[in-house]
């Protein structure tokens, strides 16, 4: 049998698994989908896994150029999976988060069925794209609260920070700045949540094709960070100008709103800087490790 119709016999074993496993989960699958129509927080989820399959797609020739299946692995997962379906329906306090649990099952019987159909070798080729699954799974309501709480508390220090360097009068009361005409809060629905995901996942893949090095990546992601709460408190900066000396309007207009896009564009501009550093580091040292190797084969 040549690779060409063995490759074909799994994918269709492995779209077996996945269509059986779907409609086993088809309940947490739709209450998924309704999470990321409702909730601010999970509107990146509709798009996961159609970027993830573009990402095997694109790297089909390397992923699946070695087909040595190890049985054994994939089997271990699916009985990890499985316990952490009974530990979720058995252990009370886990079921609070009982979408989240069902979901992240459902990736890990995806990733071993994975395994059982094309290998190990190719799992490991197909890395980035089958974990990029697990964002996925809806986060935890504590870890949401956290990071809103973050994002406000950080928005607002900034956004005060701006207003007193612009010379404006303006007192901070938590998360309320009391300024001549009005008073500005940012509330939940104003921490940029839904911004800063997206931004996150956007980051996670243009530094997967743009850099090579892992901690390069990683460092890429944290530098999103600060920017996120920047972009977010010059965000509140320039609804409040375009309120007081422009139109009132803009305090509920369409910016308010619906201009997390914008600023979410504004925050990738902002880290094009560090694109351009880690990728300049990562090549002058590729060029370091590489001129001794060409000196050694270049002497006589």
């Amino acid at each position: 049998m040549n690779m060409r119709s063995e490759l074909s016999r799994r994918n269709l074993y492995f779209c077996l698994i996945v269509a059986v496993s779907s409609l086993a989960f088809w309940v947490p699958i739709r209450q998924l989908i309704t999470f990321s129509l409702t909730h601010d927080y999970g509107s990146h989820i509709l798009l996961i896994v159609p970027v993830s399959i573009c990402l095997i797609y694109l790297q089909r020739d390397e992923i699946f150029s070695d087909l040595r299946v190890n049985i054994v692995a994939g089997l271990i997962l699916f009985a990890l999976d499985l316990t952490l379906l009974v530990a979720a329906h058995s252990y009370s306090p886990l079921r609070r988060d009982m979408l989240s649990l069902e979901i992240l099952a459902l990736v890990v019987l995806w990733i071993a069925g994975f395994i059982l159909c094309f290998g190990t070798r190719a799992f490991i080729k197909a890395q980035f794209p089958l974990l990029f699954l697990l964002l996925l799974v809806p986060l935890p309501e504590f870890v949401v609260k956290k990071a809103i709480f973050a994002l406000q508390a950080g928005s607002s220090d900034v956004a005060y920070a701006l207003l007193r360097l612009l010379s404006v009068p303006v007192l901070k009361d938590g998360f309320v700045l009391l300024l001549p005409r009005i008073d500005l809060e940012v509330a939940k629905e104003c921490s940029g949540i839904r911004s800063s995901l997206a931004l996150l996942v956007t980051l996670l893949v243009a530094g997967q094709f743009i850099l090579r090095s892992p901690w390069r990546k990683l460092l890429l992601v944290l530098a999103s960070v600060p920017i996120l709460v920047i972009k977010n408190g010059i965000r509140i900066v320039t609804i409040y100008m375009l309120t007081t000396h422009v139109n009132p309007g803009f305090l509920h207009g369409k910016l308010h709103a619906s201009g997390g896009i914008l600023f979410y564009l504004l925050g990738l501009l902002a880290l094009i800087p560090v694109v351009v550093l880690l990728r300049r580091g990562e090549n002058e040292g590729l060029k370091t490790s590489v001129m001794p190797d060409l000196a050694r084969a270049t002497s006589p």
